[in-house]
């Protein structure tokens, strides 16, 4: 993104066609003529793509006056603002270094929490626009902490930095807008050569991994890990941070799911020697299916969520649950069973579904295609595999809701 001249983003005759703009297919708006021959029209379009990717994960930023959003890979990167308020939640009246601000969501949540704020940002026009958007965000009234944005990349950065009771970094894991590195040692900054030096500092640090990355691989590599927390957002497991600061001979475990105020709405707290002494007990389909939520599959208490809640797997490999009654404060999903059948006996007299494959062979299309099951959103069909290791539809329909709980 060419960032050069962006200043003149705040034109306020730039800003109202920006705004005026919103949600235009920026591809369409390309081929047209800018209203002004003198402005930096590629710039503009640029800013109309970026505020689309902002209305999705920090929608109160778009009208903050003389707001100038970073580039729309930043942003494709950057957290939403529910999980960028759950990480600060997690930090108290401290000295906080950003070590990847890039587009700024975390380091200003982190400013609400801080003492001081130092944010490292390696791109010179990224750095500026960020010092910009934290002034702008800080004469509004969202934070209070004093800050200071340095230009130039974090591995050098840490020998001069401040005294910090916090670091915070979230490693690139895209290089040339491509997706799928989350492996520390192929993302950038290079984490693992750094924490030496972290270490040595005294400060604590909380890292953002990807979702895709096994954690106790991470846990392994990273070392000194107290905490691991699994963030669920709009279904979705969104991040898994850890926290490096020693405390701990076994990590916690943080499987929680959060509103969008990042508040916890639900959450399961536990160590793997807890999950591997656990032992659930397998049973037939009763009354209800209870399908964890993203996050909370993703910390892996398979045999933990059962018998804490009092639920029966239907399969030591199928990471589904039933009991005959409802029971509060399960992290997920509750369904009521409306038939157990084969798939040799088909899904003719259902006019439509969802389909999940759980234990299941083969993909959900090639299974939708067999049965010639159309999509729908009144029932759920599970096909997974039974604790007589027989291959069975569970047709459902969801229920309300259950209260938030710990676990």
């Amino acid at each position: 993104m060419p960032m050069a001249g962006w200043r003149a983003l705040l034109d306020p005759d730039i800003r109202a066609f920006i705004l005026s703009h919103a949600g235009a297919d920026v591809s369409a708006l390309a081929l047209k003529k800018p209203p002004n021959p003198v402005w930096s029209y590629k710039l503009i379009l640029y800013q109309i793509k970026a505020r689309a990717k902002a209305a999705a994960k920090v929608p109160g930023w778009l009208e903050v006056p003389d707001f100038v959003f970073p580039s729309a890979d930043l942003m494709e990167q950057a957290s939403s603002w529910p999980c960028a308020v759950y990480k600060a939640s997690l930090i108290q009246d401290a000295r906080i270094a950003d070590l990847t601000a890039g587009a700024g969501i975390d380091a200003a949540a982190l400013a609400q929490r801080a003492v001081t704020l130092v944010c490292a940002e390696k791109t010179p026009e990224s750095a500026e626009i960020l010092e910009h958007n934290l002034g702008i965000l800080k004469k509004a009234g969202l934070f209070q902490a004093n800050f200071q944005v340095h230009c130039g990349g974090s591995e050098d950065f840490i020998s001069q930095m401040p005294p910090c009771d916090w670091v915070y970094l979230d490693p690139q894991r895209r290089e040339g807008g491509r997706k799928g590195r989350y492996l520390f040692e192929d993302c950038s900054p290079d984490l693992l050569s750094m924490l030496p030096t972290l270490r040595g500092s005294g400060a604590k640090v909380m890292v953002k991994a990807s979702p895709v990355l096994d954690i106790a691989l991470a846990i392994e590599a990273l070392g000194g890990v107290g905490a691991v927390h699994i963030v669920q957002w709009g279904g979705e497991c969104k991040e898994v941070l850890y926290m490096i600061d020693g405390a701990a001979a076994e990590p916690a475990i943080h499987a929680v799911e959060i509103d969008d105020a990042g508040q916890v709405l639900k959450d399961f707290r536990f160590t793997m020697a807890q999950e591997q002494a656990a032992q659930a007990e397998i049973g037939s389909p009763e009354a209800y299916i209870y399908e964890p939520g993203a996050a909370f599959l993703k910390a892996g208490a398979f045999n933990l969520l059962a018998t804490r809640l009092g639920l029966r797997k239907l399969h030591r490999n199928t990471h589904l649950y039933t009991l005959d009654h409802l029971v509060q404060g399960f992290p997920g999903k509750v369904y009521r069973i409306e038939d157990v059948r084969s798939p040799a006996d088909g899904v003719a007299d259902i006019a439509g579904a969802e389909l999940v494959l759980r234990n299941y062979p083969g993909s959900t299309e090639a299974l939708r295609a067999k049965l010639k099951l159309r999509e729908g959103d009144s029932r759920r069909i599970f096909a997974c595999t039974t604790q007589d290791e027989r291959k069975k539809l569970i047709v459902c329909t969801k229920i309300a809701c259950q209260k938030a709980g710990n676990g």
